[in-house]
């Protein structure tokens, strides 16, 4: 029969044992106690869980093949008490069903068989027995034993959607599913409400009132430095508006002038600049062809090439 520890920690033992018929010795058997092992001289210490009515020779069987030392060299001190019987139980060397024990392991040839600690594995594996303290008082809390239950059942659909190609599951819930990161465009861009003010009107009372005294009965107020204020003349919002539309126009009449008589600087002074370019081709094609002229009657009046004798014959040639 096996005996969960929630059922356990919620019942007296004795109730529970009585409501499930069992002796109280028997049940005992199946108590998970936490145990700490104090490996010493190094003093490392190991939380195992092994139940109450384990034996002593047992106990070291289990640490002869973890720690690689016969059994025979391995020491138990409990309580500054070498622990000699072996056919005594957890349960016999004071161990409570739900408390917490610390044992000192060492070896009788530390020499040969020295205790080592146990290498620490790659891989977090959740223990079997761990140790929740509750708060069951304003100053008061308790060390409440909790047994791991492994499930092998998988885990259950809570509800979202699976996806056809990969058959990866997707729950609705945003703390399983990690959010989508949208690709960077390398442009930086800003959303409509990070520019927009918010506007909102608010009506606001002055915090000091003011008021003015006039003539009664019993009162008389001078009206020597009063002033008469008469109104101006009243301006529509027609008339303001095509007073405004006036000023644009004339505006808008001396920008264009000015762009135009721009745009006509520009095309005079491009007409005076083509001017002055044919100017100057048509002086320096002069100035060219006279240089020809004199070039060629050099050549032929004082002849010092092979081609300037060729000329001269081609000439006498083609008279």
């Amino acid at each position: 029969m096996s005996i969960n520890i929630h059922h356990i920690l919620c019942f007296p033992f004795n109730i529970l044992c009585i409501h499930m018929n069992i002796s109280i010795s028997n049940a005992c058997v199946f108590l998970v106690p936490p145990v700490k092992i104090l490996l010493m001289p190094e003093r490392h210490m190991i939380t195992v869980a092994f139940t109450i009515g384990l034996t002593i020779l047992d106990m070291k069987k289990h640490f002869s093949s973890e720690l690689r030392v016969p059994s025979d060299i391995i020491q138990i001190t409990l309580d500054g008490k070498t622990q000699k019987i072996l056919e005594s139980t957890l349960m016999d060397i004071g161990v409570q069903p739900h408390g917490m024990v610390q044992i000192e392991m060492s070896s009788l040839d530390p020499e040969n068989y020295p205790m080592r600690p146990v290498k620490p594995q790659q891989e977090y594996n959740m223990p079997d027995v761990i140790t929740v303290r509750v708060q069951t008082d304003t100053d008061s809390y308790q060390d409440v034993v909790v047994e791991i239950e492994r499930t092998t059942r998988g885990k259950a659909f809570l509800g979202g959607y699976r996806h056809n190609v990969t058959k990866a599951e997707y729950h609705h819930a945003a703390v399983q599913t990690m959010p989508k990161k949208r690709p960077d465009k390398g442009v930086e861009m800003f959303s409509r409400d990070t520019q927009t003010v918010e506007l909102k009107n608010q009506d606001q009372q002055c915090s000091k009132n003011a008021s003015t005294q006039m003539t009664k009965i019993g009162c008389y107020v001078s009206n020597m430095e009063d002033k008469l204020i008469t109104s101006g003349i009243y301006i529509t919002a027609g008339e303001y508006h095509s007073k405004r539309l006036r000023a644009v126009i004339t505006l808008q009449s001396h920008v264009r002038r000015w762009l135009a008589r721009c745009f006509t600087d520009s095309l005079r002074q491009a007409k005076e600049q083509h001017l002055a370019w044919l100017e100057n081709e048509k002086r320096r094609k002069k100035v060219e062809k006279e240089q020809q002229i004199r070039d060629e009657y050099h050549r032929r009046m004082n002849p010092e090439s092979k081609a300037d004798f060729d000329l001269l014959y081609n000439a006498l040639k083609s008279e």
